[in-house]
């Protein structure tokens, strides 16, 4: 029975990595950008794609990225405590594309300060100025390693933590190989080697 239970767990595992690999290759092309507010045009009708896109757009163009709106494949808004912020899913015609928006956004960020990076008057979007923040869309289970992989990084003062292509990576410092952090059982065996 014990043998059965191992097996059993093993096959799970298997299956649930399965999963994992697949949602990773649907969201290849989407990015997730946060902090922008609702919009509502005249007689407060609800905010429609062609809004969304539009942000898109003012974003793609405020960062110096060309972005038209045949390289968009689709755009919405997903559920969040925040009703009024509500992040962005933005899921783009290539990684290529995908990339060069993020690699815009990073080099626009650069050399920066804290009211200068990118933020909603950059978009022309109302009220009181807001940082945006723009990042690779991750599976929930990824979301969950990657907040514990942050919380790891700064408990053990290392330098870099980052996902690149749903994966996520972390370094000690300039000098230090990068650790692909897959699963948590990578940061116990860091930890580990750490304290000997």
């Amino acid at each position: 029975m014990e043998e059965e239970r191992l097996n059993d767990k093993k096959t799970i595992q298997t299956l649930e990595d399965k999963i994992e690999l697949l949602e990773k290759r649907s969201r290849a092309t989407a990015v997730e950008i946060r902090n922008t507010p609702r919009i509502y045009q005249q007689n407060n009708r609800p905010e429609s794609k062609t809004d969304l896109c539009d942000i898109v757009k003012i974003l793609a163009k405020a960062v110096n990225c060309s972005l038209q709106e045949s390289d968009i494949r689709d755009v919405y808004r997903i559920l969040s405590k925040h009703e009024t912020s509500r992040p962005i899913i933005l899921d783009l015609n290539s990684v290529i594309k995908k990339e060069a928006l993020l690699n815009a956004i990073k080099e626009f960020n650069l050399n920066k300060g804290k009211g200068e990076k990118l933020n909603t008057s950059h978009l022309n979007l109302p009220g009181t100025s807001k940082p945006i923040y723009v990042s690779e869309a991750l599976t929930h289970k990824t979301q969950k390693l990657f907040f514990v992989a942050r919380e790891f990084a700064k408990e053990y003062n290392f330098t870099y933590c980052w996902t690149s292509r749903g994966v996520i990576y972390l370094r000690k410092d300039e000098k230090q190989p990068y650790v692909r952090v897959d699963h948590e059982k990578e940061l116990q065996s860091l930890k580990n080697s750490i304290s000997k």
